[in-house]
């Protein structure tokens, strides 16, 4: 039997894709295609799976390609064939609902000779945030994907930004699934081979809020204040933290690109979450949902310590919401009560 791993983020990685693998590796073949560099970078430090990079852009589209949208169709059509034309009776696996048209097309096809089994919610379960969009242009993006890549979408609004989400038409002949496997084991498993975080007390994960990361945070203030917590913990805890940059937003700014011990962007954060880090320190991301969910003594985030422009509030309120619900997550208002949060690190 060949097993297909269809990797389009990295988060996918350790929720989904390698606990499946590990239950299926003495069984048959692994085959991994991803649609990311970061993707592409784990898999090849971390495995020896045969693995498939995706030429064409995922999301069919983005800033940079806006006009490239007919070529890409054509080269996807010519990729598939390629790559997948005589793949029969194999299990593929994929993950996510959204953004990935061009893979979501290939597994489309794929689903007529083979079994697909899709990992997690459906965009109607896992988007109901976002509301479903009925202008023009989202007639058109949904006519392009039925009827151009034979994909069933609906569109969703995303701080204004329209996206593909699949429709649940686009399910009727794929599995549903929810159980992956061993998700702790697998997670120390694959942690272990992460040096870099040995000894270390403190995580800060964080991400480009500023022009590499969707011009949410007000570039002086967002630098000053990420500074600043550099500068308290070299004062109180020199050597003790750690890095962790987003996977696709991963630029620094200020001291955070000077400092030396930066984990690599494309490792999944998820998978340093069983270290016995005393606290874990970021402004807004599911990593901090992680942390508090594994009981780390201390979670703090610092979305109140630099300001936010009219889109990022929007983003940021959304974020505030969930952490809110989270008792275990700690929001100074201020660099004081930063400092104070801080100063009870050798109290854990």
């Amino acid at each position: 039997m060949r097993y297909i791993f269809f990797v389009t983020t990295v988060g996918s990685i350790y929720e989904a894709v390698l606990p499946l693998i590990e239950k299926k590796r003495d069984k048959g073949e692994i085959l991994v295609v991803v649609g990311t560099d970061e993707a592409e970078k784990f898999f090849s430090e971390f495995t020896d799976f045969k693995l498939i990079r995706v030429k064409v852009n995922p999301n069919l589209i983005d800033k940079k390609a806006k006009y490239k949208i007919i070529g890409n169709i054509i080269r996807s059509k010519l990729e598939y064939r390629k790559l997948f034309k005589d793949i029969k009776d194999s299990e593929i696996y994929f993950c996510g609902c959204s953004f990935s048209i061009v893979i979501y097309s290939y597994v489309k096809k794929l689903s007529k000779n083979n079994k697909v089994f899709h990992c997690g919610n459906t965009a109607d379960e896992k988007f109901i945030d976002y509301p479903i969009e009925k202008s023009f242009r989202a007639y058109i993006m949904r006519w392009v994907a039925k009827w151009l890549m034979g994909v069933e979408t609906i569109i969703g609004n995303r701080m204004g930004v329209p996206i593909w989400m699949l429709d649940n038409k686009f399910f009727k002949n794929i599995t549903q699934i929810n159980d992956y496997g061993d998700i702790e084991t697998t997670s120390k498993k694959y942690a272990n081979k992460v040096d870099i975080i040995k000894d270390k007390e403190i995580l800060i994960t964080i991400g480009d809020l500023l022009e590499g990361g969707g011009n949410y945070a007000e570039s002086e203030s967002f630098i000053k204040a990420t500074d600043e917590l550099i500068t308290i913990l070299e004062k109180k805890y020199p050597g003790s933290y750690v890095i962790k940059p987003h996977p696709r937003e991963n630029k620094l700014y200020g001291k955070m690109a000077e400092c030396k011990n930066i984990i690599p962007p494309h490792i999944p954060a998820e998978f340093l979450m069983d270290h016995p880090w005393k606290t874990v320190i970021g402004t807004v991301s599911t990593t901090l949902l992680s942390a508090s969910e594994k009981k780390i003594p201390r979670v703090i985030s610092i979305m109140d310590l630099f300001q936010w422009t009219e889109k990022g509030k929007r983003e940021k309120e959304m974020w505030r919401e969930n952490m809110i619900k989270n008792k275990n997550i700690l929001i100074p208002e201020d660099l004081k009560e930063l400092k104070s949060v801080l100063r009870k690190q050798n109290q854990i």
